[in-house]
């Protein structure tokens, strides 16, 4: 620490924020839409627009059609309606695997909705990544989440006056400009970066640190994932069948126990056998705790085997960190505070990565010398602040356009996100640098823009006119924020071009002084070196 402590952390915030900033981003730019990802799910499927049932209609006719579809099913995994979802989505488990079927609850039959992975790949791909194995992706998530909380805190060491930088920005100052955007981001959402980070380390804190699990538990780990995840085990089948109770009587029991509660989910280990039991979640929603403790019922006599015992230390302390990590009990209005929250991060993460490329920008036109490392860093910047989140505007076109009959089509969905985004990124590599931030800007507003359209176009009934009509607001809400992200993006566009056009003007009006002058000679010079130095300001 020659160079003193403060100086010292400078250098640590700037290269653990450099080293895996485009994970980072990617990060939180997938895990920010996660806030929404029943709803983006509700878009991507267009055929499950469903009207409302009550909780107990729901359930009983859930568990009719489980009857029917699965009776032979080592369990049943049901999760009701709710305001964020408007079908019953089931799987069960049996000796091939996994299957699973979206129920129409008023029916109770199967809905033919078009194969999506809709919100659930952002969500997954926030903490695993894509194309990586699952612990492998999680590990590279992990490091980076670690990276973001030295940055976090070696951030707030190095800036001695942040609550000064928080009301300061001076526009059009190059270096100074991008700094004082950074802090302001940093500041406004300090205590959410902190947060957010911190419980998505904890949260798989066994891949990081198992060595407490591996002293308790040794090679019996699936008995620390039960009391992690569960307050009573299920029982295993026996082998004889049984024929189990009424599934009205069963509810009807299950309404006293749970004293007026809805349910929000509801497990049947061993159907249709003697060890038959049947686990109803409530759905608490005032809990930070996302583990509910749950009521536990024999499904063939009706007895009631645990009222919502209190679940273990190890459930609650998981279950109230992942509650705070995906906001479980955030209403509306906190939830749209918590997506804000999260631009700001990648606001924040991404005028950090442009701050080091102008700072060594400016440097290298002084030294005259190219360097390789600076050019793929300029160029990855783009590709990842506006190729990511066109690449996800792109997901949502694909939806459309892709036959909703056509098999396997959530992989091809995924394929065109990946398509696009490594298209912006060999458009950024070819491209001049200011050209790339323009023309990217440029077709991340269009495409954004043509979301909403193709959406009037190809499925009329869930059309932004429609929905308005029919009071959807989730899809309104969808379809204009569609329409704000292109906004902003041309809003951008717009900034540079102007600024832009300022700079030039400037810049001639100082060669035309200097050529008046009879320094022809300087004004040619001035034309050749200034314009790129004043370019890496725009």
């Amino acid at each position: 620490m020659k160079n003193g402590f403060r100086q010292s952390m400078a250098w640590l915030h700037t290269w653990t924020g450099l080293v895996l900033g485009w994970v980072l981003f990617a990060i939180f730019a997938t895990g920010t839409s996660a806030y929404f990802k029943q709803e983006i799910s509700q878009w991507m499927t267009p055929e499950l627009q469903l009207q409302s049932v009550s909780n107990h209609q729901a359930a009983l006719m859930a568990l009719n059609s489980m009857q029917k579809l699965a009776p032979d099913a080592k369990s049943w995994y049901i999760t009701l309606p709710d305001q964020r979802q408007q079908t019953i989505n089931v799987y069960w488990r049996n000796d091939k695997g996994y299957d699973n079927a979206n129920l129409n609850p008023h029916t109770g039959e199967k809905i033919a909705a078009r194969d999506t992975r809709g919100g659930e790949f952002f969500y997954r791909f926030h903490f695993e990544l894509f194309g990586f194995p699952v612990l492998i992706g999680r590990i590279i998530v992990g490091i980076a989440a670690m990276l973001m909380f030295m940055a976090l805190i070696t951030g707030v060491i190095t800036h001695k006056k942040i609550i000064t930088d928080f009301f300061t920005f001076r526009p059009r100052k190059g270096q100074r400009s991008w700094l004082d955007f950074h802090n302001v981001t940093s500041v406004m959402s300090l205590p959410f970066f902190m947060m957010i980070t911190y419980t998505g380390l904890a949260i798989f804190f066994y891949i990081y640190m198992p060595w407490g699990m591996v002293a308790k538990y040794g090679s019996e780990r699936n008995q620390f994932f039960d009391e992690m995840n569960r307050s009573a085990t299920m029982p295993e089948a026996t082998g004889k069948p049984a024929t189990m109770l009424a599934f009205q009587s069963l509810l009807t029991q299950a309404d006293q126990a749970l004293k007026g509660q809805n349910i929000a989910r509801i497990e049947m280990s061993a159907p249709n056998d003697q060890s038959a039991t049947v686990s109803l979640v409530p759905a608490v929603e005032s809990k930070l705790n996302v583990r509910v403790p749950a009521i536990q019922m024999n499904a063939i006599t009706g007895e009631l085997l645990s009222s919502g015992q209190s679940p273990s230390a190890m459930a609650v302390a998981t279950g109230t960190v992942y509650g705070l990590h995906i906001a479980h009990i955030a209403d509306w209005p906190m939830r749209w505070l918590l997506f804000c929250s999260g631009i700001l991060g990648c606001c924040m993460i991404g005028s950090g990565m442009v701050l080091w490329t102008v700072k060594r920008r400016m440097q290298q036109q002084k030294t005259g010398k190219f360097h390789v490392g600076h050019y793929l860093v300029e160029r990855f910047n783009v590709a990842a602040i506006v190729g990511l989140p066109t690449a996800m505007a792109g997901y949502f076109i694909a939806n459309r356009l892709i036959d909703a009959q056509l098999e396997n089509r959530a992989d091809l969905e995924i394929r065109v996100f990946l398509i696009v985004w490594l298209s912006l990124l060999i458009h950024a590599l070819v491209r001049p640098w200011a050209k790339a931030w323009k023309e990217q800007l440029f077709i991340a507003g269009l495409v954004f823009a043509t979301v909403p359209i193709i959406n009037l176009i190809l499925t009329p009934q869930a059309s932004l006119l429609m929905t308005v009509f029919q009071q959807k607001w989730v899809l309104v809400s969808f379809d204009l924020t569609m329409l704000v992200f292109a906004a902003l993006f041309w809003s951008m566009l717009a900034y540079l071009m102007k600024n832009q056009e300022q700079v030039v003007a400037k810049m001639q009006y100082k060669i035309e002084q200097r050529a008046q002058s009879g320094q022809q000679a300087t004004a040619l010079k001035l034309t050749e070196q200034q314009l790129a130095k004043k370019e890496s300001r725009i």
